[in-house]
This record gives structure tokens, C-alpha cells and sequence, in this order.
């Protein structure tokens, strides 16, 4: 008690939160950490093993390095197909979680606290589109949606932009000829996806207090700004973990659009192996990439997370 007083005093309220990850450890590297990183070691030198054992197969690492980089007629470098196909991964994975934050923070933010009738309509939603598989979702948009999108329109407005503008948003969105394919993955993978954003968003509003409601409609804020000025900011640490986690899903759950022919990383490294045979290398090449990209949105939400714990 002396200790929560003495934080309370300095300005700054207890929590098990702020307690539990303020308590800083002596080493490092615990002996958890040691063991893990030892089996994750025998692991890996394993499958080195067994991979260089391989009988009928030649490794051809080096060739792989023009997928990844390479140079045109006039020697200047380019990017490969495995690098061309990783920025629409990046383009897929960025829209689509762009729209389902947009879609599920305002279901969650308009059905937080409701119950019964007044939740039905949200609930039948959610459930209908958690239980489609996301690529029956995504044939279902790419094939029936197409003909109620004017996409031979928009692309014909996309044609006759001035050359920089096409250029920014090619390089932003997709190139032309790829805009059906890029749109329907992209509503596909991002209405998926926001009936997972609506639940989180729901359940870390619904986490803050009653109390916290009541004293701000009691200082006179309507609901929105109560939202806004009081909730939001205390349960955005809450909403945030699991945030991330569906922003690295959505990296990895573009590669279904592989399958409409939109050429992002999945569908480069099979064209790749269709030519050159290299199995093993582009396919581990591409589960690095994937790697990477996750390990990028983790480190971007623990930043985040350390910047708004409070």
C-alpha cells in the first residue's frame, strides 16, 4: 500500500499493468530464453542437415539473387519479380487492414454495450462473415461484385490521368489491367478481417469501467465525446495487442489473392518455381519475406504499445 500510495502521490495512478511491466529483470537472457534459443538452434541445424542431404537436388542459391534484384538493358537495377510481388503483398496487406480499422472500429464503436434485439443485427453480421472462409469471400466479390463495380470505367478514368498521377498511383494501389483484381481483394480481405477488428474494438471499449461512462456523461459529454476524451484512451492499450495480430493476419492472409492472378509474393514465387525448378530456394525465400513483414508490424505495435501504456 505504501508503494501504491507513493506512486498515486508522484502523479502517476497504480495499475497491474504498469507494475507488472515495470518490474525490470536482472539478466537479459532468463534460462527460459536460453533453453528456447538452444532447441530453436537444434532445430534449424537439423533441417540444414536433412536439406543438404536431399538426394537428386541442386541447391542454386545464387541465381535467385536476379528474382530479387537485377538490371535492365540500360544496367540500371530493378526490382525482381519476388520484390515486385512483395510490394503488392505490401499494397494488398495495407489496404485491406486500412478498411477493416475503418469498418470494425465503427461497428464496434455504434454496438458497444448493446445487448439483445439491439445487438442482433451486429451479431448475424459478425458471425456470417467469421464463419465464410476468406477465400470462398474472396471468389464470391471477385466474381459475382465485378458486375455491380464500375471497374471498366474506373479504368478508363485511370487511363487518361496525367502520367505522374498514374505513375503515384500505380506505385500506391495497382497498375492498370490489375485494378479488378486488386479491388476484390482487397474488399474481400478487408471486410473479413473487420468482423474481427469489430469484436476487438467492442471488447476494449466494453472493458473501461461503467464508471467511467457515467462520470463523463455526468461532466455533460454526449457519447461521442465520452468515446473520444475518456474511453478510447484508456482502452486502445486493451485494443491495441490484438490489433496487431490482425494486421500481421492481414499480410499474411493476402496470398489468397494468389488465386485471382494478382501478382503479389505467393503468386511470383510460383511462377518462379514453374521456370526455374528452385523449389526449396524460393519457397524459403518467400516464408522469409512473410517473416520479415511480421516482424516489422510486431515491432511497430510494441512501440506503440510502450508509447501509450499509461
Amino acid at each position: 500500500m505504501a508503494n501504491q500510495g507513493e506512486q498515486i502521490q508522484g502523479g502517476r495512478e497504480w495499475s497491474p499493468l504498469v507494475a507488472f511491466g515495470g518490474k525490470r529483470r536482472k539478466h537479459f537472457f532468463s534460462a527460459q530464453d536460453c533453453v528456447g534459443l538452444a532447441l530453436l538452434f537444434l532445430v534449424l541445424l537439423w533441417i540444414i542437415k536433412k536439406a543438404s542431404a536431399l538426394p537428386q537436388y541442386e541447391w542454386q542459391w545464387p541465381l535467385l539473387g536476379e528474382f530479387l534484384v537485377h538490371r535492365n538493358p540500360k544496367g540500371e537495377l530493378e526490382a525482381g519479380l519476388l520484390l515486385q510481388g512483395l510490394f503488392t503483398t505490401l499494397r494488398v496487406g495495407f489496404w485491406s487492414f486500412l478498411l477493416a480499422v475503418i469498418l470494425g472500429s465503427l461497428l464496434g464503436f455504434c454496438f458497444a454495450g448493446r445487448r439483445g434485439l439491439h445487438a442482433l443485427s451486429y451479431r448475424f453480421l459478425v458471425n456470417i462473415i467469421r464463419n465464410t472462409p476468406p477465400l470462398v469471400l474472396l471468389f464470391c466479390v471477385y466474381f459475382f461484385a465485378g458486375n455491380f463495380l464500375p471497374m471498366a470505367e474506373l479504368e478508363g478514368v485511370y487511363r487518361n490521368l496525367p502520367l505522374p498521377v498514374q505513375e503515384l498511383a500505380t506505385a500506391i494501389y495497382a497498375p492498370v489491367g490489375q485494378l479488378d483484381r486488386m479491388t476484390a481483394a482487397v474488399l474481400a480481405l478487408g471486410i473479413y478481417q473487420c468482423a474481427y477488428m469489430a469484436e476487438i474494438f467492442r471488447a476494449g471499449i466494453e472493458s473501461v469501467d461503467r464508471g467511467q461512462w457515467d462520470a463523463s456523461l455526468a461532466l455533460g459529454f454526449s457519447r461521442a465525446q465520452s468515446l473520444r476524451h475518456v474511453i478510447l484512451p484508456q482502452s486502445f492499450r486493451l485494443i491495441l495487442p490484438p490489433m496487431t495480430g490482425q494486421a500481421i493476419s492481414s499480410f499474411k492472409d493476402s496470398a489468397l489473392a494468389s488465386l485471382i492472378s494478382l501478382p503479389d509474393l505467393t503468386f511470383q514465387s510460383l511462377e518462379i518455381m514453374a521456370v526455374s525448378r528452385m523449389t526449396f530456394e524460393v519457397w524459403v525465400t518467400c516464408g522469409i519475406l512473410y517473416m520479415v513483414l511480421g516482424a516489422v508490424c510486431a515491432l511497430a505495435g510494441r512501440y506503440l504499445e510502450k508509447s501509450f501504456t499509461f
